[in-house]
């Protein structure tokens, strides 16, 4: 029964893995990394702590600090280095992709010029209409990605 727990636990975290690597996952776990870690290869606090050289109060404080995400990376890195695992590190955009990240912030910019310059042209009589404003505000959000400037994230 115990060893159908642990293949089925290592299963799960095989195929967990491989959908972060993918990028199909977040990451967030009922319990930290670490912890599933070191269960899936069948690893005691002792054992793991033992092989990273801290006690096991200090391991236990290692999860403890990453479930509150005040753990630091190098801590990460010497427990995933003791359990013959690297720890990955990155950035993922939420929208797919660093383009659709500029593109929506040069949206947001270039809505914000357009608002502006219609509160002038209306003081002025020469409100455009709402599709002009719709080709208008693709035109200037392209023209800002095109050239990327400094302001943009201001």
């Amino acid at each position: 029964m115990v060893v159908l727990q642990k293949n089925l636990m290592q299963k799960q975290m095989d195929e967990l893995l491989k959908a972060f690597a993918a990028g199909k996952q977040s990451a967030q776990l009922s319990v930290t990394w670490i912890h599933s870690c070191r269960l899936a290869l069948g690893m005691s606090l002792r054992q793991l702590a033992e092989r990273i050289g801290v006690s096991a109060p200090a391991l236990k404080d290692f999860e403890n600090r990453e479930q509150a995400d005040t753990i630091s990376i190098a801590t990460l890195k010497k427990a995933a280095a003791a359990m013959d695992m690297e720890l990955v590190y990155y950035f993922k955009p939420k929208d797919g992709s660093l383009k659709t990240v500029i593109k929506k912030q040069a949206l947001k910019k270039a809505n914000e010029i357009i608002i502006q310059s219609n509160q002038t042209m209306k003081l002025e009589d020469q409100e455009t209409s709402k599709s002009s404003q719709g080709r208008e505000l693709e035109r200037l959000a392209k023209d800002i990605m095109d050239k990327m400037p400094g302001s943009l994230w201001d």
